[in-house]
């Protein structure tokens, strides 16, 4: 593909499963319904982008391997990937099945698993950035120029 969609959309996921989890924690600690709510929908487009960022990924994948980035490296960040949109998944359906409403109890068993689901979102960015940062994956280095691009400001 010549215009990866992966680092576009990679994003959104990120941000939306944080501040799910952030509107929750508020929601519990100000008693705001509507914070509990907005977490519900943000954690389903959290969920949604996060399918659509992996479906992007495995697109690209073929071009890094090509690029010469080990695919050890590349399933690495995959799996966990997985790990963490079953997490997700596995939280909305509890959510759905609960109708969005915890005993006290049942909230924080919902939040030690989406801590450990922020954490495995935090390996999965940690392990794409090292693809991108250390290993170039997705990077396309510009020709080295034969001439300076701009003018000297040393009277040369």
């Amino acid at each position: 593909m010549d215009f990866p969609l992966h680092p576009i959309l990679v994003h959104f996921p990120i941000a939306l499963l944080f501040v799910s989890v952030f509107f929750d924690l508020l929601g519990t600690s100000l008693s705001r319904e509507s914070f509990r709510e907005g977490a519900l929908w943000l954690l389903g487009l959290g969920l949604t982008g996060g399918i659509a960022a992996a479906i992007a990924g495995r697109m690209a994948e073929d071009a890094a391997e090509k690029a010469g980035i080990a695919e050890a490296l590349i399933e690495t960040h995959e799996t966990w990937a997985h790990i963490t949109l079953v997490i997700m998944a596995v939280l909305l359906l509890s959510r759905l099945l609960l109708r969005n409403r915890f005993s006290t109890r049942t909230f924080a068993a919902y939040l030690a698993v989406a801590t450990v689901g922020l954490l495995t979102l935090i390996a999965t960015g940690h392990t794409g950035g090292d693809l991108v940062y250390k290993h170039g994956a997705g990077v396309t280095t510009a020709p080295h120029a034969s001439q300076p691009i701009a003018p000297s400001l040393h009277g040369g």
